[in-house]
């Protein structure tokens, strides 16, 4: 099975559009330094998430939110108008 299913690359594309900019914008001045330093992940997790070359895993997630005072729905972009939402049919297992 491939890390991204294809009935998830609705998702994972709109998080990968949203995400950088929000945290671009979350950041409001402050460096890639001192976030790394406040949040406990690395300078070059941070500087590969801010170019959107990769996304963060939960834990990094939810120390930047933290340090940033942002929700994880909002930087994520799941609050944005047209963010992908899962129905009962979506999340329903393969049988």
């Amino acid at each position: 099975m491939s890390r991204w299913p294809g009935r998830w690359d609705r998702e994972h594309q709109h998080i990968v559009s949203i995400f950088p900019k929000r945290l671009i914008e979350m950041m409001d001045g402050m460096t890639l330094v001192e976030l790394s330093l406040l949040s406990g992940v690395s300078l070059n997790t941070l500087g590969n998430w801010k170019k959107g070359r990769t996304l963060p895993d939960l834990c990094g997630l939810f120390s930047v939110c933290s340090v940033l005072d942002a929700s994880i729905d909002w930087i994520i972009g799941l609050d944005a108008e047209g963010a992908p939402r899962r129905t009962e049919y979506d999340t329903q297992l393969d049988d």
